[in-house]
């Protein structure tokens, strides 16, 4: 955005006053001049409520939730025992379980195909 000068802000008023006419003019002035004073009034605000906002965050609020730290399949709690304690035995009925990443059938199985003519 350019400066503006001494002189480049008197050709302005210059202008103006050939514009509105010496009796409007203040009447302009007194306009402009209240809109600038809302408007710093409204950013003054603003900024107040940001930083409201950023203290509020830093000082009451918890911090951001964490994972737990990754383990190699190990129980960090339980050790080696937590693993074998797992059910890696067979059914109810003697058969053998199947790990549950895998199952045997799934879920949801699909619809047949159409039949075509």
């Amino acid at each position: 955005m350019p400066q503006l000068g001494p002189l480049e802000i008197a050709v302005v008023l210059l202008i103006a006053l050939l514009v509105f006419g010496p009796n409007r003019l203040p009447e302009l002035a007194k306009q402009v001049g209240g809109a600038l004073r809302e408007l710093k009034k409204i950013q003054q605000n603003i900024r107040a409520d940001l930083r409201d906002m950023m203290n509020d965050e830093s000082d009451g609020a918890a911090p951001p939730p964490t994972l737990p730290p990754k383990t190699d399949g190990v129980d960090q709690v339980g050790g080696s025992d937590a693993i074998a304690s797992l059910d890696t035995g067979s059914g109810t009925d003697g058969e053998s379980a199947t790990a549950p990443d895998a199952p045997s059938e799934p879920a949801h199985p699909l619809p047949p195909p159409p039949e075509t003519d």
